[in-house]
This record gives structure tokens, sequence and C-alpha cells, in this order.
């Protein structure tokens, strides 16, 4: 059988989902992560799929609200799943009995998708340490805390942050969250920020930066972002 790998259309499925239901980042990247451990399932078993390709986007999601703390109600789930696959329907309410069946689906399907991954529900995102190093990068001195007042945070650093964050969600649609340490990735994604906006590297050169900032070396930080730069193509993204 052919690799199963997410698309395109599927993520920014999950995207659209996510916006309408309200869900910080960290929701939405953690469902993304969950999906794309359901691809590679169903490509290392060799068999067809076990769950409906919109039922398993909203479960990913559904599983990543309640393993992130940000709990949504099923129905508001399966409404909003219904809505994006049924554009058409004019928001048209469910009927109670489609509602009930539907209900049903998702309670089965989520211990089907929790078992094909195994039970893991385990992702390290990059986003809180890029805002952990970049915090500690310019305010050292207050121990990586940034002024309580957010107009005293110089625009620069929240246009590299913005961009870093940016690169960050495009890893984490590629699939590559699993593929290397969060740290690593996040240290990546803010060297390419940086580079990005002219921004000179705050130390002696990449080895002395790396060691410090992400407690790794100048080698793995450029096989990481060679890694990354061969799965999405950092030029398309707005700076």
């Amino acid at each position: 059988m052919p690799t199963r790998s997410a698309s395109s259309d599927e993520l920014a499925h999950l995207r659209r989902a996510s916006l309408i239901l309200d869900l910080p980042t960290s929701t939405w990247a953690t469902g993304a992560v969950f999906f794309h451990r359901y691809c590679a399932f169903v490509s290392q078993s060799n068999s067809s799929e076990p769950l409906d390709t919109h039922v398993c986007l909203i479960l990913c999601l559904y599983l990543a609200t309640k393993v992130t703390e940000e709990p949504r109600n099923q129905r508001d789930m399966i409404n909003v799943n219904f809505k994006l696959t049924h554009p058409d329907n004019d928001d048209e309410p469910l009927a109670e009995a489609a509602l009930d069946r539907l209900r049903q689906t998702m309670t089965k399907g989520e211990l089907i998708l929790m078992r094909t991954l195994a039970f893991d529900f385990t992702v390290e995102l990059p986003h809180p340490w890029i805002a952990h190093i970049l915090y500690g990068m310019a305010w050292w001195k207050d121990k990586g805390r940034p002024p309580a007042d957010p107009s005293l945070v110089d625009e620069r650093i929240k246009r590299v942050a913005a961009f870093a964050w940016a690169v960050a969600n495009q890893v984490v649609e590629a699939g590559l969250v699993d593929r290397e340490p969060a740290r690593i990735i996040a240290a990546v994604c803010i060297v390419v920020a940086l580079e990005a906006h002219d921004e000179p590297l705050p130390a002696r050169d990449l080895d002395q930066w790396a060691d410090v900032w992400a407690q790794t070396t100048k080698t793995r930080i450029t096989d990481t972002r060679r890694l990354i730069e061969h799965h999405i193509d950092v030029a398309t993204i707005d700076r």
C-alpha cells in the first residue's frame, strides 16, 4: 500500500476547526501531531484506515483538547466538523437522531484512535521553547522575565518571535515534531528568524550560541535546519 501522509487539505481542516473552536496553538499543534502519528500507523501497518478521515481529524483535535487541558464539548466538536464537511447546509442544526449517531461514532472512534497512538499522548512542541529561549536572550539580566508592560517589548524581538513561531507551525504541519527534540527545533526556528530579519546572533558564533541557549552543537543545529528546510520553504513565510 502507498505511504499515508497528511495532506494540506486535511491539515487546513484541522486549522479551521481550531479557529472556530477558539483553540490555542498548543491544542491545534498537538492535534496535528496526533494525526501525523495516525498516518504513520496506517503506513506501517500496511492495512486500510480504521477511521473515516474527517472523523479522525476531529477526534485528533478532541483528544488534543483533553491533553492540553482546553476542554470542548463533544457536541460542539461534532457540529463544527459537520459544518466544515457540509458547507452548503445553510447552518441548519443537526437532528437529534443524527447527533446521537455521531456521538456514538466519536466515542467508538476515540478508543480506536488511542489504540493506533499506542496510548502515547506525550507531545513536546517547539513553541514554548521559542518563548523560553527568546525571553532568556532578550532579558537574561532579569532572569528571562520580559517587562510587565507589553509596549516596552522591542518591535525587533516581536518580529523575530512571530517569524520563529510561524516556522514552528510549518514544522508541525510537515510532521517533523517527532523527528528532533523540541528544544533543537525551536533553536533552529530562532536562527532562521534572526537571519530573515537581518538580526545578529547574540554570540561569538553559532557553536557558542547553540551551546548556551540550546545545549547542543552547531552541527546538530545545522543538520536539523537542513531537515526542516528540506520539507518547508522558509522563503514563503510572511515577514
